[in-house]
């Protein structure tokens, strides 16, 4: 009954821009349609650097046809196939598949379902063919012989070159052709197919239509395709033409051919655009749409706008039309919702695949592979070999007023134990350290020249009555005169523009003195420390009074370098796969987003795990940093450390779009925490201000907890330490919740 009130009613229709979700039920409840989108509305940007890219945009695509989509670049053919595969979402508008909701648990989109092609080539390049489809095939949980008989099918139906040749090898028609197998592999309800036939030769192309022609005869499978070559599309069932992110027309070819009196698609096209002029109102794209409307719209529009009686009365006793469109949304719902709380819980098949697919890409990149593995070590060993050691070779000038001209500006080597006051220069001069070596100059003018051209280090002077002054000083004691202090002084001036070599100076100055003054009061029968210094440093409260420049810098310096590397890896593997359009394909063959960031995490982990390893053995045992705590802290702060690295990465690889953007903000993540984090300098050495925000970085605590484990030998009881774990994992579960939900927030806001 309610078909003959539609076919009456049939040459009423409504204009294409106003069918509602009462026409979509309808059409699926029919079981004709396969895909079905209307009032579609999509945009870029705000305000005035709003783009629009779809504009009421209305499609019906039946099951079990071919749907072939045409129109110039940037008309919006990407951005609808991308909507329909869920890889974008609507600003407004409604899309079924199969019957049901996009996103709804029945429709297995993105998942099984569908088969999707896109423009890029979206495959590993580092896999073999055979690899590739078996990846994709453990995705979809395909058994092992199906996979066997797909490939050796897709490899003469595409012509397709020997299973063991990487994808990285085979030339840009090759390729496409790899990644429409895959597209086909499992054999799926629905393909979605982005210009599958760029780089063909004819006889391929007409090849691969003849197939999709038998999968939507012989299998009833629903094929939307987009092509540049608009002949080609004439074996399609159903022409959509898009110009401006609005279908101009939607019919049969022969239908276009017959109706516009014209020989080739490419002729009614170009006189559809030229009609629309780009800047057609409403009404004439309704007039267009509605001359070349298919059958099944028609039905759909007159069952809406011109129902008869009995039609009316039928749906008045179900619902109006109002209640069964807020029925139907809020039904949705609650299956989105439900949806969504199982898609929170990651598959370990999928994990699992994922992570083997990652190691295999790593496996194959020998260069990076050994880098990530061992790069750790070596920056440890040159730390070690090239910080910390004492310089050698140190010029300093010796201006000795002392010697007497006339016999030579050196002093004897004789070398004097005896109790006289006889040349004390001489005699301090030979306690000086032998990484000093003494440049003689007669004059304190020429002396200090040469350290302004760079060729000393600095100046040691003595008076011309150094012995004589020195020892009427020590005999005098607190009543000396000042006159006489300053002429038995030794005068230092020093190159200070190196920090490190000014503070060595100094100590073999000040060794010097304290080990002259020990060997002359000693062998002059008193108590060899009366002239030293009332200060005295005992033993230290940890470790030793001479720590090893690298001994305190290996705390920080550990967690900087398993830091960084996790961060960089993870970094640059992420965006590479995101740009390639490979984390797309992999969402659309329904890995999910927890997935996906569980198997990079879970292999760098792995890696994460070796690189500590490394590192820690590189310090420890072979140059033998001292450890006074246990190791097994040791290792897991410092592992926790490079997961933050992890998660921090993965953060930043889900902001940028591109390996340059990631890096700029790698480079600017890590300079901070070098600087601020304690790792180059305390942090009670900078302004207040900066000390409450470096407490904010996310190795600070870590590396105080690493410091306290080695130098002092803390355990987990001291809060110091526990605050080191507890403040890491805080890190890490909210890096990981902030990188899911900018993730998810990009995915359903492009």
């Amino acid at each position: 009954m309610t078909e003959d009130v539609i076919e009456e009613s049939a040459d009423v229709l409504a204009s294409p821009q106003r069918i509602d979700s009462e026409t979509i039920n309808s059409a699926s409840d029919s079981g004709v349609d396969g895909v079905i989108v209307r009032n579609a509305n999509k945009s870029y940007g705000s305000g005035k650097n709003k783009y629009k890219v779809l504009q009421d945009l209305n499609m019906t695509v039946k099951k079990g046809t071919i749907y072939g989509l045409l129109g110039a670049s940037g008309c919006g053919k990407t951005t609808i196939l991308s909507c329909l595969v869920a890889l974008r979402t609507l600003n407004s508008g409604e899309i079924q598949i199969l019957g049901h909701e996009l996103g709804s648990a029945e429709i297995g989109i993105p998942g099984p379902q569908v088969g999707y092609m896109p423009q890029e080539l979206a495959l590993y390049g580092d896999f073999t063919i055979h690899e590739t489809l078996t990846y994709f095939g453990r995705i979809y949980k395909l058994k092992t012989k199906f996979v066997k008989s797909q490939l050796k099918f897709l490899s003469e139906l595409l012509d397709l070159p020997p299973s063991d040749r990487l994808i990285k090898t085979l030339s840009g028609g090759q390729q496409r052709r790899a990644s429409f197998a895959v597209a086909l592999f499992h054999e799926p309800e629905l393909l979605i197919l982005d210009e599958p036939t760029v780089g063909v030769d004819p006889l391929l192309r007409h090849n691969i239509w003849n197939h999709l022609v038998r999968q939507s005869v012989d299998h009833g499978r629903t094929v939307i395709v987009t092509t540049h070559y608009i002949e080609e599309a004439k074996q399609a069932n159903t022409i959509g033409m898009m110009r401006g992110g609005r279908l101009l027309v939607e019919d049969s070819p022969g239908n276009l051919i017959r109706n516009y009196g014209l020989p080739s698609l490419e002729d009614i096209f170009l006189k559809i655009c030229l009609k629309d002029d780009g800047k057609s109102s409403a009404s004439q794209l309704t007039e267009t749409s509605t001359s070349t409307r298919t059958s099944s719209n028609e039905t759909c529009l007159a069952q809406i706008t011109q129902p008869s009686e009995s039609s009316t009365k039928a749906s008045n006793q179900k619902r109006t039309p109002d209640d069964k469109c807020h029925t139907v949304k809020t039904v949705s719902k609650k299956k989105r919702q439900s949806l969504n709380f199982r898609s929170s819980l990651p598959s370990p098949r999928h994990v699992n695949v994922l992570i083997r697919k990652n190691a295999l890409v790593m496996f194959r990149n020998v260069i990076v592979f050994l880098a990530s593995f061992f790069l750790p070590a070596i920056q440890t060993a040159l730390f070690n070999v090239t910080l910390g050691g004492e310089p050698t070779s140190v010029k300093m000038a010796i201006v000795n007023e002392e010697l007497d001209l006339n016999q030579g500006r050196f002093c004897s080597n004789n070398t004097m134990i005896d109790c006289s006051y006889s040349m004390l220069s001489c005699r301090y001069l030979q306690y000086i350290n032998d990484n000093i070596i003494q440049v003689p100059y007669d004059n304190v003018t020429d002396a200090l020249a040469a350290g302004k051209n760079g060729e000393v280090w600095g100046v040691i002077q003595f008076g011309q009555n150094f012995t004589e002054e020195y020892e009427i000083r020590q005999l005098d004691g607190n009543s000396a005169e000042l006159e006489n202090i300053f002429r038995s002084r030794i005068n230092v001036s020093i190159d200070s523009s190196n920090q490190q070599i000014d503070a060595f100076i100094h100590k073999w100055l000040v060794e010097a003195y304290r080990d002259f003054c020990h060997g002359l009061m000693k062998a002059c029968g008193h108590e060899p420390g009366a002239g030293y210094m009332p200060v005295v440093f005992t033993d230290p409260v940890y470790g030793q009074k001479d720590t090893q420049f690298t001994e305190s810098m290996a705390p920080g310096l550990i967690i900087a370098i398993i830091y960084s590397s996790s961060l960089i890896f993870i970094t640059g593997v992420f965006v590479g796969e995101r740009q390639q359009g490979l984390v797309d394909r992999n969402f659309v063959a329904g890995v999910k987003l927890v997935e996906i960031f569980i198997g990079h995490v879970g292999f760098q982990f792995v890696m994460t795990f070796c690189q500590t390893s490394t590192v820690l053995i590189t310090m420890l045992l072979i140059f033998k940093v001292p450890c006074h705590g246990n190791v097994i802290l040791v290792f897991f702060i410092s592992l926790m450390q490079g997961s933050i690295g992890l998660c921090f990465g993965m953060l930043i690889a889900s902001i940028c779009d591109n390996i340059n953007g990631a890096l700029y903000l790698t480079q600017a993540n890590f300079l901070p925490i070098l600087l601020m984090g304690g790792i180059c300098w305390p942090i009670e050495g900078m302004p207040s201000t900066l000390q409450v925000i470096a407490r904010f970085l996310p190795v600070t605590y870590g590396i105080e907890c690493l410091r306290s484990i080695c130098s002092r030998g803390w355990g987990i009881e001291m809060p110091v330490v526990y605050m080191g774990f507890l403040v890491s994992f805080a890190w890490i579960f909210g890096l990981i919740a902030l990188t899911l939900s900018i993730i998810r927030y990009r995915k359903y806001s492009s």
